[in-house]
């Protein structure tokens, strides 16, 4: 425990962000769109990339690749980059520039700031390419380059992810800030792994992936996935980010390393040990002062490689592990989007968790099945979503927590906990940027409004972003005031916009010559009839127990407001419950046979389908009031729906009270539900009277006028006319054979519903009082609208009883739906939204009022994404000239960030000198393969090389180890500072894989030492080594050259220190004090030249006066 109080810290804000990964994700909407629709990204390897690699099918097959062909990957391809440094930095430094330029614009930082740069870069794996002996600054230069061109005046560092990774950096940057050191650091990584060498090189120690893309803990995935890019984060104390208004993706509540010195510190690590990993989540959770159970979603480092996996799924289950499988926490990972980024996957894991909490809500995992080692997973908590899903708060939460979990290349497993910032208002531009786009256009007569369309299909051939061009027609569309006609265009796409709009030349001319309106299956409209001007609007509020699986979740995620909406927020006492039933978790993905039995169990519970109603028809009535401006002048619902207009329209608003009534009344249990204890009775049937449940009751759609339907029904005692739908639709209800029998006498097509419960009879009349119990709240008066009722059918007095007692009446009696249409019509409403599940009442007032003139529209069906629904019946309204407000659709008022101005253009990656080395090297033949694992040995860091002849490598899940034959080894240890004696043999016969560098040591073998103490001349200088050296057994320096062609042996001083010694970081504390004095002493020298250039202007005033006087 003391341990863990010295590690803790200060609460950090993640102020800003910003990623570029392979395939499409270009900057953080794009990222975070590929996290919700889970998109894959895994393409063929590019033209340009690998530089005729892709084409050596031998070599292929020699470094793993049995199919001779490059594996499909997320590879970056043309990219828009900094063109400043372009002939200084490689693509892999521009690429962080750019990346960390934009996190620091996302984060609103003005120039000048205290921001210190912390990078990680790509791993190093091979020898480097050149003898020349770098000077300190250009290991650097990359961090010291970001600082400069953003005028930064903090500290600025750059590591190999073997040195530091992103979670030590992480953690390098809390002191930081918690030192006060500087206002802010700014933390990114970088790797193009997408390279030849990076690729088959890995490839030989582990294998790419062979299996379905997805979570590597999935059943159908054998191996780790290509990807490459860069990320960056910037990072704040907690009270400082409120303190300046900052916009908080996240709050960093505890981060806890464990550092494993039997790992390897290497780009692909073996001997993972799983009690690290349990013991950096318990310290994480004793840190964060939190729960296990209190963590909703745990992001996984999932790397593909057996081993890591095999471990990382044990560390998490011991940490994680309860007594039941409660599945409260959602697993999820980057890599199954965008691939094994390395030396950024901890920062990419990072940034996606950050955005989920940020969005508020739990991201799918694509391509899902089940896990492997189903065994292990017995009374787990996690589950994997399917579907992106609201992320809705658990009844006793008070905000969303979520986990990272990293394993890096320098040997440390990490766990991060990350919460939510609760209370601030969200920027969303997400609506905006939604590829389905409204054009608005407006025009007094036909002939303009055809001259508009010649516009607009102008402006749409020959546009570059269709968001832009609709942003811009609605500014245009703003200015004319009160217009006759407005047409709505909709399209997702340039070639499907062109469409419409040819289609639209002769729509519009029907719509005028036959006063018909004009509408396309994509959702153009256009009406020469506007009812909007002169009419009054309608909310229509559908019948409970129509709510399916899956309903309302994407509206989240497009209207994320509707999370902080008055009348929805006491929603979240029952939210937990009712989400389990909309959105089901499971650990295999549900077959349509087990979410049919799910959703089966959902409508046989009423309470459940009541309370989703409400909490459905709350959103939408919020989206359309709040978020487009749409006031209703009258509302009423069908059967239940006259409660969901209560909460809906804010008359009521503790729905709490509502829930536990509800809930603790057996009303829609057994009375009416369940055992219909109140048919029972009123039909006089006694305990001997053995009738299941099931064949109690039944309730069935006829298609038959009323008026036939209860002249059938008279020699029926247990059949009731319930539901007068149309004048041709009806719904009865009562003794399943009975019901039969009237059917059979009507002789009309009718069919069975699959609800149960008992509603709008006789037999319920016992249940009046408890209703009118139940439905007896507190209200508030809104004004503005008119509320009906099936009770009188007339307008509702709003006041706590009578509401009470009309919703009672209503519910007992038979409704007359076209009687109540018709009273609402009269009254002037005949714009008619509806705004529940499903559309049968909008399909019913048409039915009722298909002879006067009328407009009918519904926002949600089953099948179709609701902001799709939503968009179309808003071009609908925009035609018939509704008032409303549709400026949140094109994100007219989207916060603007600071820019640094750094100038880019496109840079392609091909070319590249990764490549073409290796392209050099394995031509015209293939050499033996080569490559390197490199295990610490504290308390030094000790690189091993493992050189082999034709043989091919075998690697062992259950070993941790590469088996072949006979094996050529060498190894040296390398010295706690930074001088290093690195050696680069340079023949045919060596190939460097890579263009980072690695320190060669003289070849010696694992398996007996001695100490000594010697030097190596270099450059004539003479360099001393470390003690205790291995000794080689087998051959020497001389043997091993004497074999090569050509050989030439360049010595490198550089070398990489040990980063886990206390003096390391001493020097680094050292480092940045001296930092700190330095620019102490440069801001005190320039106020000294201020004041230097004072006196010298007075000395001026003073001469020019006393010339002035002398001239005199």
């Amino acid at each position: 425990m003391e341990e863990l109080t010295r590690n803790q810290i200060p609460k950090i804000a993640i102020v800003g962000m910003d990623c570029y990964l392979g395939g499409n994700c270009h900057n953080l909407d794009s990222f975070e769109e590929t996290i919700y629709e889970g998109e894959q990204h895994f393409v063929p390897l590019p033209a340009q990339r690998w530089q005729g690699i892709a084409n050596q099918k031998q070599l292929l097959s020699k470094y793993g690749f049995d199919d001779r062909q490059a594996p499909l990957g997320a590879y970056i391809q043309n990219r828009q980059l900094p063109s400043v440094g372009v002939d200084e930095f490689d693509p892999q430094k521009l690429l962080m520039i750019h990346v960390a330029d934009q996190a620091l614009q996302d984060a609103g930082l003005d120039p000048g700031s205290r921001v210190a740069v912390l990078i990680v870069s790509a791993t190093k794996l091979v020898l480097p390419e050149s003898p020349v002996i770098k000077s300190p600054d250009t290991n650097n230069q990359l961090a010291n380059y970001v600082s400069h061109k953003c005028n930064l005046t903090g500290p600025s560092l750059t590591f190999t992810a073997e040195q530091k990774s992103v979670f030590p950096a992480l953690k390098m940057a809390q002191k930081l800030l918690a030192n006060q050191e500087v206002d802010a650091v700014l933390v990114g990584a970088v790797e193009l792994a997408g390279d030849s060498a990076s690729v088959l090189l890995r490839n030989q120690i582990t294998p790419v992936n062979t299996g379905v893309n997805t979570l590597s803990y999935d059943q159908n995935s054998h191996g780790w996935m290509v990807g490459e890019g860069a990320a960056a984060i910037v990072l704040k104390l907690h009270e400082t980010a409120k303190r300046d208004h900052n916009r908080i993706y996240a709050a960093i509540d505890a981060l806890a390393i464990v550092e494993n010195t039997t790992s390897a510190i290497n780009s692909i690590p073996t001997h993972i040990d799983a009690e690290s990993i349990t013991q950096a989540c318990q310290e994480a959770f004793a840190l964060a002062k939190i729960k296990p159970t209190d963590i909703n979603y745990l992001e996984v480092m999932g790397s593909g490689i057996p081993s890591q996996d095999e471990s990382e799924i044990k560390g998490l289950l011991r940490a994680y592990g309860t007594c039941e499988a409660s599945l409260s926490c959602a697993l999820g990972s980057a890599q199954a989007n965008v691939g094994h980024t390395y030396a950024v996957s901890g920062l990419v894991s990072i940034v996606k968790t950050a955005l989920c909490l940020y969005r508020r809500y739990i991201p799918v995992v694509p391509q899902w099945s089940s896990p492997k080692l189903p065994q292990m997973w017995q009374d787990s908590p996690f589950y994997v979503a399917t579907e992106s899903k609201p992320w809705l708060l658990e009844a006793e939460a008070t905000k969303r927590i979520a986990a990272v979990n990293g394993m890096e290349v320098d040997g440390s497993y990490a766990h991060l906990i990350l919460s939510e910032e609760v209370g601030q208002q969200e920027h969303d531009r997400y609506l905006g940027q939604i590829p389905y786009y409204l054009f608005a256009i407006a025009a007094d007569d036909q002939a303009s409004l055809l001259d508009q369309i010649s516009t607009l299909q102008n402006i749409i051939s020959n546009c570059s972003s269709l968001a832009t061009a609709a942003r811009e027609t609605f500014r245009t569309f703003q200015k004319h005031h009160h217009p006759t006609y407005t047409l709505s265009i909709l399209g997702r796409n340039q070639d499907e916009l062109m469409r419409e709009i040819e289609r639209s030349f002769q729509g519009v001319k029907i719509a005028f010559e036959t006063g018909k309106d004009w509408q396309t299956p994509v959702g153009s409209y256009f009406t020469a009839k506007p009812l909007g001007k002169d009419n009054k609007i309608a909310f229509v509020y559908s019948g409970s127990f129509n709510a399916y699986v899956g309903i309302a979740r994407y509206l989240f995620r497009v209207f994320p407001q509707i999370y902080d909406d008055l009348v929805n927020r006491g929603i979240y006492n029952r939210a937990a419950n009712v989400e389990k039933l909309l959105y089901p978790r499971s650990l295999k993905k549900l077959s349509k046979r087990e979410l049919e039995t799910i959703e089966q169990k959902l409508i046989d519970d009423p309470v459940a389908l009541l309370e989703v109603e409400v909490y459905f028809t709350g959103f939408i009535t919020a989206i359309l009031k709040d978020y487009f401006q749409i006031k209703p002048q009258s509302a009423f619902g069908y059967s239940l729906g006259e409660t969901s207009m209560m909460f809906a329209q804010g008359i009521w608003t503790n729905f709490k009270q509502s829930s536990q009534n509800l809930n603790s009344s057996s009303l829609f249990k057994t009375r009416l539900a369940g055992c219909k204890d109140a048919v029972r009775e009123y039909w006089g049937l006694s305990q001997k009277h053995n009738i299941n449940d099931e064949n109690l009751w039944n309730n069935y759609v006829l298609l038959c006028p009323p008026s036939l339907v209860k002249e059938a029904i008279k020699s029926e005692n247990r059949v009731y006319l319930t539901l007068i739908n149309t004048p041709e639709e009806v719904i009865i209800g009562g003794d399943p054979q009975a019901c039969q029998r009237v059917i059979q006498h009507l002789k009309c097509n009718a069919y069975l519903t699959p609800l149960k419960h008992v509603i709008h009879c006789e037999p319920m009349r016992s249940e009046y009082d408890e209703i009118a119990r139940i439905n007896t709240l507190a209200i508030q008066e809104v004004k503005e609208t008119i509320f009906y009722s099936a009770a009188e059918y007339e307008p509702i007095t709003l006041e706590s009883n009578a509401v009470g007692q009309n919703i009672a009446k209503g519910l007992c009696q038979e409704l007359d739906f076209p009687r109540l249409v018709n009273r609402v019509y009269n009254d002037g409403s005949k714009i008619f939204i509806e705004v529940g599940v499903g559309s049968n009442c909008s399909r019913w007032i048409s039915k009722i009022l298909q002879d006067k003139e009328h407009f009918t529209v519904s926002l949600n069906r089953r099948g179709t994404d609701d902001h799709i629904s939503i968009i179309r019946v808003l071009a609908k309204l925009l035609s018939h000239r509704v008032d409303m407000d549709l400026s949140p659709l094109y994100s007219l008022s989207s916060p603007s960030f600071k820019k640094n101005q750094i100038v880019e253009e496109t840079i392609t990656l091909a070319n590249h000198t990764t490549d073409n080395r290796f392209m050099r090297n394995n031509q015209p033949e293939i050499l033996p393969e080569k490559y390197y694992t490199l295990p610490i040995s504290p308390p030094s860091q000790q690189y091993e090389l493992l050189e082999f002849s034709q043989s091919q490598p075998r690697y062992s899940m259950h070993k941790n180890s590469i088996l072949t034959e006979e094996p050529r080894v060498m190894s040296k240890l390398i010295a706690n500072n930074h001088q290093t004696s690195s050696v680069l043999l340079r023949d045919r016969a060596s190939t460097d894989l890579l263009e980072q560098s690695i320190s060669l040591p003289p070849k010696v073998s694992v398996g007996s030492s001695a100490s000594l103490s010697h030097s190596v001349e270099v450059n004539d200088t003479v360099l001393p080594q470390e003690d205790n050296i291995f000794i080689a057994e087998e051959k020497n320096d001389k043997a091993l050259l004497k074999n090569n062609r050509n050989p030439e042996i360049a010595v490198d001083k550089k070398q990489l220190a040990n980063l886990r010694n206390s003096q390391y970081e001493n020097l680094m504390n050292n480092a940045f004090n001296m930092a700190q004095n330095h620019k102490a002493l440069l801001e005190i020298r320039q106020v000294s030249l201020h004041q230097i250039s004072t006196i010298i202007d007075q000395q001026l005033n003073l001469y020019r006066t006393l010339f002035n006087q002398s001239s005199d």
